[in-house]
């Protein structure tokens, strides 16, 4: 399972990590990078939603490892859509 995701709050930040911390199957955050780049990250991570969460406390513009936050997806080889559904795009 592949779906575009957003995060408009730190509340829900929290509220998705937590959330996929309860499913068994490896839960990932990718999308790419100003220059194109591929990056994933593990959603279950507290680290990665410190990131995403600084990134909604703080709009940079064009920094040297800007991300697009535009494209982020959320994948899973189990379905999980019903779980994550109120951040699926």
């Amino acid at each position: 399972m592949r779906v575009k995701v957003e995060f408009s709050s730190l509340e829900d930040v929290h509220e998705f990590t937590s959330i996929v911390q309860t499913v068994k199957e490896d839960v990932r955050l990718i999308g790419k990078d100003e220059h194109g780049n591929d990056w994933s990250l593990s959603a279950k991570s507290f680290f990665c939603s410190l990131i995403i969460a600084a990134k909604l406390q703080k709009q940079r513009e064009h920094t040297a490892h800007e991300v697009n936050w535009n494209t982020i997806y959320c994948e899973c080889d189990k379905d999980i859509y019903s779980l994550i559904q109120k951040f699926v795009l």
